[in-house]
């Protein structure tokens, strides 16, 4: 049986994310495995992200601005977002980089398999890829199908249909990507647009959803047509490229480090947000303080404070308060926006607030709503 150092299950954004940050550590001349079913050659996803300062890829974003538009029921124009940029990272330009970086590395291994079974052993984490037994002194798991059906916990989607047009009149602002923009029917949901341009011409258009079920892809497709035609002066437009994605918004429990010798990551591990579904950003922060605790302690295990629990709380009542339809969503992300810097609600969403902070931005929302989904939540809890 081969043995590894490091073998990572699923080689998508989380698994190529972790071969990068451990060829970036003390660690880079370990054995590792990647695995995936799948060879990532095409551009399947958008990565949209805010920042402070430079990230680990900035030489491969696609796009890089310093304010975006909003347009919610009372408040519609350009924010001002502070140091933050709003960045845009393309998956096959992330993908490229990412296996020509690690294409350097002797000592790492890319193999496309179906992965059977991974298994916790005395002796190891142990995987059986395309029948063949495999076994690591740490296996990375981004690819345990979390618990999405349990109905003690909250339970939605979000889910996009994007566009890439390229129209006949110049109707973009390069410089003004539209983050938000409820003017959709919002049918009871949580529906709003994106506008990515690429140039005067060109853009990603992306209608998104939160909430319980997938519509149809004639569904997204009309909604998509119609927000063309309402608010954008295209003039004829051809679709060049598609997109579609689903991303679990849900308190489920999650485990990291379910076992001693198997650590989850990505939605497997916990690391999207249950209240916003973003997966990129707090993805590529946990796994660099996943790798330096394990360059430096030997284990792949990141201190967790237990002040910051407090973030589950606040997604789990946010994601009620969307499920139980207890406010209307463009009203409540206006309000978010009117009564809030965009930097401070950023940094609110990145978990980085003080309590104090994180009372000013809850105390911004409908008090009724938001007091009776927390308590709907407490008494889950208690009665789980």
């Amino acid at each position: 049986m081969k043995k590894y150092d490091f073998i990572i299950a699923g080689g998508g954004m989380a698994g190529l994310s972790m071969a990068y940050y451990l060829t970036q550590s003390p660690l880079r001349d370990r054995s590792i495995l990647l695995l995936d079913r799948e060879s990532k050659n095409r551009n399947d996803r958008t990565w949209c992200f805010w920042e402070r300062g430079e990230g680990p890829f900035e030489s491969i974003l696609f796009r890089n601005w310093d304010r975006v538009e909003f347009h919610g029921t009372t408040l519609s124009g350009l924010l001002n977002i502070g140091d933050y940029r709003y960045k845009m990272l393309r998956g096959i330009d992330f993908y490229a980089h990412i296996q020509e970086h690690l294409a350097r590395f002797p000592n790492i291994e890319i193999r496309q398999a179906n992965i059977n079974r991974i298994k916790e052993t005395a002796q190891g984490g142990f995987v059986i890829a395309d029948d063949e037994p495999l076994m690591a002194d740490y296996v990375f798991d981004s690819t345990f199908a979390l618990k999405l059906d349990d109905p003690d916990n909250h339970n939605l989607l979000q889910h996009f249909k994007g566009w890439v047009i390229r129209t006949e009149k110049p109707c973009f602002n390069v410089d003004q990507p539209r983050m938000m923009d409820f003017r959709v029917a919002q049918h009871g949901d949580c529906r709003f647009a994106y506008v990515l341009p690429f140039d005067a011409q060109t853009a990603l258009i992306e209608f998104t959803l939160f909430n319980e079920t997938l519509l149809t892809d004639a569904d997204y497709e009309a909604a998509l047509g119609q927000y063309i035609t309402q608010h954008l002066d295209t003039g004829t437009y051809q679709i060049c490229e598609t997109e579609f994605g689903v991303i679990p918004m849900s308190d489920v429990p999650t485990q990291e480090n379910p076992s001693e010798h198997i650590v989850r990551i990505g939605t497997a591990g916990g690391h999207t947000k249950a209240s916003t579904g973003y997966t990129f950003q707090r993805t590529q922060r946990y796994l660099r303080e996943l790798v330096q605790s394990l360059a430096q302690t030997g284990k792949p295990f990141r201190q967790k404070s237990l002040f910051k629990s407090r973030f589950k709380l606040y997604d789990s009542i946010f994601l009620n308060v969307l499920q139980k339809h207890r406010y209307p969503a463009d009203d409540m992300f206006t309000l978010l926006y009117e009564h809030n810097s965009p930097a401070q609600v950023f940094k609110f969403l990145d978990e980085d607030t003080s309590l104090g902070e994180d009372l000013r931005v809850m105390w911004s929302m409908p008090k009724v709503p938001f007091t009776m989904a927390l308590f709907d939540v407490l008494r889950r809890k208690l009665l789980s």
